[in-house]
């Protein structure tokens, strides 16, 4: 036989061998399911009654290697590929939304369902959350979008679920059941990256350029779309997968934010929640949810600082979340906080005396506007910001206003409203009141041949007002002005009674009561040669 001929015949062996290994290769890594053959089962019937193409039947006669396809023993286990059985279309239930949600173009209200092929989108500040019928949960975040790639079962393998899901752009979170037998599936597909999930919880955010994933708990497969090489997310671990990169390796996620010392209970429309800061963290994170199970979220928040404000909830209990973000913009473990808002009927707006103002000794005036759904007011006025020293409290004025007599001092007052039928709102905020003494008497005047000097107490900054008449009600007056020194030089005046007032003006523009008037007398002047005339007489 001839060298060359048998070299061939080798090289064909070769390729032939190769060619059945590959084959069965792949038959061994095919994914099937196993079915109990039941009384009357023939091979063509399973096909017309389980495979999407019937006429495939003799792939499985080979598969199984049955002899006869009319006659199977009863109780036998039969496998069938996966790739062969019928399609079983199933629906998510929409279980939450808020802010507005859409299915192909269509808004969407809770316990509607939708199918595979279904478009969501989420607005800026909407919420949607989907339960598939294996009890897995899907909730977009807002500005998501995401079409339903699969959606379905198999035909004779009830257990089985497949599900995938392309996420265009936007965020989710994911709550995934464990996925009963081989062929169940649970996928995220991104731009930048496919996501294997066998039953975990954990959060994806995409664009068009990457991939942020962060594990909650569980473990996923995750790989860049185009490379082939798979990396394991565990939890407490996030990683970024780019375009046309492999996956990047796994970083631990930032610690849970403390939140021992952050409020429970919130009295203003806007929730301020101030964290303590997070090692690590560039940026913060906060959601707001009906439920402890966050599939009910209503509002969230994002900052660069550890102080969150989170607008637009009606009074109610809720749950808070709150994350850190690192520098890979990848989301750190969740810290929850049950939480109350109560901020209604809001406190009205102040009128009079404006906060840090300044009032007269005496009769002060407050006043404030009248809120909306009040029927009533709550007033406290003590003279501490604590509110322990209290002057005085009361807790039904009708009316917007209210006359009190104060002493000069420091003060500190607050309103509150409250419904008709009883229901109050939160006291708003200490406003300051300084109440000004009044203006001391001023001391009498000194005089010099042509002046009459008058100088008084003051502060630092003060300017001050001055009137001069020669009647006790001031009706005429003689000389008046302002001075930015607490001290007044006018020209004698001819002799006679007169009547001085002066009044403080503050640097910030208070101005003060005029103090009590003082009488003035200026004496007569007695020509000199008067002063001989007793001498002449005595002569």
């Amino acid at each position: 036989m001839p060298r060359n001929l048998t070299v061939g015949r080798l090289l064909a062996w070769a390729l032939v061998a190769c060619a059945l290994f590959v084959a069965s290769a792949g038959r061994a890594a095919e994914e099937t399911v196993n079915y109990v053959v039941q009384p009357g089962d023939t091979l063509i019937g399973l096909g017309e009654t389980l495979l999407e193409d019937p006429d495939r039947w003799p792939v499985l006669q080979r598969l199984n290697a049955v002899a006869d396809p009319y006659r199977i023993p009863i109780g036998r286990q039969l496998r069938i590929p996966v790739r062969l059985l019928r399609k079983v279309p199933r629906e998510a239930r929409v279980v939450h939304v808020s802010g507005g949600a859409s299915a192909d173009g269509q808004p969407l209200r809770a316990d509607q369902t939708v199918s595979e092929g279904a478009r969501l989108l989420t607005p800026a500040n909407g919420f949607m959350t989907l339960e598939l019928p294996d009890g897995s949960r899907l909730t977009l975040q807002p500005q998501t979008d995401v079409r339903i790639d699969a959606l379905h079962g198999l035909k004779g393998a009830d257990d089985i679920q497949r599900a995938t899901f392309e996420v265009q752009q936007g965020r989710i979170e994911t709550d995934v059941e464990p996925q009963a037998g081989p062929a169940a599936r649970y996928r995220i597909h991104t731009p930048t990256a496919i996501i294997g999930v066998r039953g975990t919880s954990f959060r994806v955010a995409a664009d068009s350029a990457e991939t942020r994933t962060e594990m909650r708990q569980g473990t996923v497969g995750v790989s860049g779309a185009g490379v082939r090489r798979e990396v394991a997310l565990r939890e407490g671990f996030g990683l970024v997968a780019r375009a046309d990169q492999p996956a990047s390796a796994p970083v631990p996620l930032l610690a849970a934010p403390d939140l021992s010392a952050v409020a429970t209970l919130y009295e203003r429309p806007v929730m301020r929640v101030q964290l303590a800061p997070v090692a690590g963290a560039i940026g913060y994170r906060g959601q707001v949810a009906r439920d402890a199970g966050f599939t009910q979220i209503v509002a969230e928040s994002r900052a660069t600082v550890p102080d969150l404000k989170i607008a637009g909830l009606a009074d109610g209990d809720y749950f808070l979340r709150v994350r850190g973000v690192d520098s890979h913009g990848l989301e750190g473990r969740d810290a929850d906080l049950a939480v109350r808002l109560k901020a209604r009927p809001e406190p009205p707006f102040i009128n009079a005396p404006r906060p840090d103002g300044k009032a007269k000794a005496g009769t002060v005036e407050f006043a404030w506007a009248q809120a909306e759904g009040a029927a009533s007011y709550r007033f406290a006025l003590a003279r501490d910001a604590a509110f322990a020293d209290l002057v005085t409290h009361q807790d039904a004025l009708a009316a917007n206003r209210l006359d009190l007599p104060l002493e000069a001092g420091e003060y500190h007052w607050r309103l509150a409203s409250t419904r008709a039928d009883g229901d109050r709102g939160p006291w708003g905020d200490a406003v300051r009141l300084t109440v000004r003494p009044p203006m001391a008497a001023v001391p009498p005047p000194t005089f010099d041949e042509n002046h009459m000097l008058i100088a008084w107490g003051g502060e630092p900054g003060q300017r001050f007002d001055y009137q001069l008449a020669d009647d006790d009600r001031f009706t005429r007056m003689v000389a008046e002005g302002s001075v930015t020194e607490p001290e007044l030089v006018l020209p004698k005046p001819r002799a006679g009674a007169y009547y001085l007032r002066v009044r403080a003006i503050d640097p910030d523009g208070f101005v003060g009561s005029y103090s009590a008037p003082q009488r003035i007398v200026v004496p007569a002047e007695f020509p000199g040669w008067m002063l001989l005339a007793p001498l002449l007489i005595l002569l």
